[in-house]
């Protein structure tokens, strides 16, 4: 073969060779496109869903608010017409005071009475042991984007840490020890009110006056204080959740609007 010829080849050979090299770097670069639309298109899935396990937090968080400024409002109500000591503490941060919007629809239909209502006594006994485990949270769509790797994605990085402190929040102050602490406490109250004074606060329908039994006693004063006092921290805590959650909200629409 003349050494033109082999030249030709080899040029030839070296072409083909660079078209496959080619061929198959535009292969690779056309799926890492195709990978990363993929994941663009996940993160974008994930994130409007976990606006809307945001949403349902927010809604069990109205729900906990409300049903425990109603029960706030009962302890100081019981309080008041048993002649004990009905004030707030002076030295701790209070929520709002509670008024008839608060479980309007939950509890109790119409305004909140000052005067003594049989109805409204009943209600606020038997609110004395229930609602803080109220609150249920979705962590589906948190925990996937965790085991997925998704998270890491997320472009925004106030978003991403503003995520994790509302879940660490979550941890610390409306799940787990925080309301078993609660719970153990409310339970004390209704134990205490049912072996010491015979009150069964699930149901005092039957009973013909439930305060003349408290009236002026110190003891009642001392539990159904504390009890109010963890109430209301729940609602304080429940309100800053409700907020982080709404400010999450905020952000993940704002980052979706965001041109790619």
């Amino acid at each position: 073969m003349e050494r033109s010829a082999v030249h030709k080849y080899l040029l030839y050979a070296a072409g083909e060779v660079l078209l496959v090299v080619l061929g198959i770097l535009i292969a690779l670069q056309v799926n890492n496109w195709n990978e990363n639309r993929r994941e663009e298109d996940r993160l974008k899935t994930y994130l409007l869903n976990l606006q809307g396990a945001l949403l349902d937090d927010i809604a069990s968080l109205d729900t906990t608010i409300s049903v425990n400024k109603f029960r706030l409002h009962g302890i100081f109500y019981l309080l008041k017409h048993a002649g004990l000591n009905d004030s707030a503490f002076t030295d701790i941060r209070w929520v709002a005071n509670p008024d008839e919007n608060d479980g309007i629809h939950k509890i109790w239909k119409g305004p909140y009475p000052d005067s003594l209502n049989r109805r409204f006594v009943i209600q606020s006994f038997c609110w004395l042991g229930r609602g803080f485990g109220g609150a249920a949270f979705n962590h589906s769509v948190i925990n996937e984007l965790y085991a997925t790797g998704s998270f890491s994605n997320i472009p925004d990085p106030e978003l991403k840490g503003k995520l994790g402190d509302y879940y660490r929040y979550l941890g610390q102050r409306l799940e787990g020890y925080a309301i078993e602490e609660h719970e153990e406490w409310a339970n004390e109250v209704t134990r205490f009110l049912r072996d010491e004074y015979g009150i069964f606060t699930l149901d005092v329908s039957d009973m013909e006056d439930p305060i003349l039994l408290i009236r002026n006693r110190k003891d009642v004063e001392r539990h159904l204080r504390y009890l109010a006092f963890e109430v209301n921290y729940h609602c304080i805590w429940a309100a800053s959740a409700r907020n982080m959650a709404i400010e999450l909200v905020q952000l993940i629409g704002a980052t979706e609007a965001a041109p790619d």
